[in-house]
């Protein structure tokens, strides 16, 4: 992308709303998230652990490879984050430079738009299919869904245009024995972004809503998907994400590990050098 805002640019990177039920429980799955980029040595390699309580969420992850990048700290192979208020507000915790960094993307994108910038989004479109029952994973019995979105941004800011397109396809087995859902693979773009980006189009919040409803509120153990990125005048860059939950179970977490440690140095986004942003794989609508 040529140009974007500071805002634009961090959200189109950094999204990460994970969709999450309330449980009396803790829910804590441990996972691994594979991330290629076609044609590019941009890839990546994510495992972690994210454990649930209530409308919280904390993961622990470590990352190698350009393509695993999901935070806007510089994070050297391993970060942490905290979902809070069902997803909304994303909280990036550097462990090792006691450091972290609050946002909710929603609210960023429209803090880009009141300093100026103009985006409207036009051939929206938000699926989902059922497509019966899938493959026993970890013993456990899972039902297949297909989710498809798609939209073109015109972004005027700066005195510059720019038309971007996404489109995802992906593949989510959601385990049907399993009381609770918390969702491991959210963080890694694709259609989460264009949830939050469905504020600015009535119409595509629309349709998010419809397909989000169709999804079933529990547990994905198995994620493919495939995200292409088209800025114009440019190829088209071709995201491919595959993940998979490598355990689970119920566990006690200790409340404090949703919480910031005192001694943490909040940090804004201005402080950050932002790179280009990655695009990365399908994730179905929250």
């Amino acid at each position: 992308m040529r140009f974007t805002s500071r805002a634009l640019c961090c959200a189109l990177t950094m999204l990460a709303p994970i969709a999450i039920t309330a449980q009396s429980q803790n829910l804590a799955i441990d996972f691994r998230t594979t991330v290629t980029v076609a044609g590019t040595p941009d890839s990546g390699v994510i495992v972690g652990r994210a454990v649930g309580s209530g409308d919280k969420v904390r993961m622990d992850l470590t990352m190698k490879g350009a393509g695993a990048q999901v935070s806007p700290l510089a994070a050297d192979g391993a970060m942490s984050m905290i979902l809070s208020d069902s997803g909304k507000t994303v909280t990036y915790l550097d462990t090792k430079g006691s450091r972290y960094i609050r946002m909710r993307p929603a609210e960023m994108f429209a803090q880009s738009q009141q300093m100026g910038m103009k985006m409207n989004l036009s051939n929206t479109r938000a699926t989902v299919d059922s497509l019966g029952p899938g493959p026993a994973i970890l013993g456990h019995p899972t039902t297949h869904y297909r989710i498809g979105t798609g939209l073109t941004m015109n972004i005027d800011a700066m005195g510059q245009q720019q038309t971007v397109s996404i489109a995802t396809t992906s593949d989510y087995y959601y385990a049907t024995d399993i009381k609770g859902s918390v969702n491991p693979f959210a963080s890694f773009s694709g259609a989460d972004m264009a949830s939050t980006l469905s504020g600015s189009s009535k119409e595509f919040a629309e349709k998010m809503k419809a397909a989000q409803a169709k999804l079933p509120k529990a547990t994905p153990l198995k994620a493919t998907s495939s995200a292409t990125m088209t800025i114009a005048g440019m190829p088209p860059r071709v995201t491919n994400t595959d993940a998979v939950v490598t355990g689970i179970k119920w566990v006690a977490a200790d409340p404090k590990a949703f919480e910031v440690p005192a001694s943490y140095k909040a940090l804004d986004m201005s402080s950050l050098n932002v790179q280009q942003p990655q695009s990365g794989g399908a994730i179905p609508p929250n």
